[in-house]
């Protein structure tokens, strides 16, 4: 008797680590096209005191979102590992998701709130 888990779980859980990694892409790559369409340059009259919009939000990103979403992929993994041992679940696409979704929505609703 074995202890190791057959070789179809190990893809499951490999593909369903792709589909979670995808979502955090999405969310890395959404922010920078965010930045793009703020602007970069600083009020007129405010000298070197003010920062532009875009300017800001890369400080927020830098110090605030990375941080969050830094700990969103750690309960992601940890919610991962739990579901591709604990359900039955077998599609990758719905593993994958449902481990990022719950992290990545309080994430959301921590930055909308800022």
């Amino acid at each position: 008797m074995t202890l190791a888990p057959s070789r179809t779980h190990l893809v499951d859980a490999r593909s369903s680590f792709l589909v979670l990694a995808g979502w955090y892409v999405a969310i890395v790559v959404s922010f920078g096209l965010f930045l793009s369409t703020l602007s970069g340059s600083v009020p007129a009259g405010c000298g070197e005191v003010c920062d532009s919009e875009r300017s800001r939000a890369l400080l927020f990103g830098l110090y605030v979102a990375t941080p969050v979403l830094f700990l969103a992929l750690l309960v992601s993994l940890a919610m991962l590992a739990v579901l591709v041992a604990r359900t039955r679940i077998r599609s990758s696409a719905v593993l994958g998701s449902l481990s990022a979704m719950l992290p990545l929505a309080v994430c959301g609703l921590l930055i909308a709130n800022l």
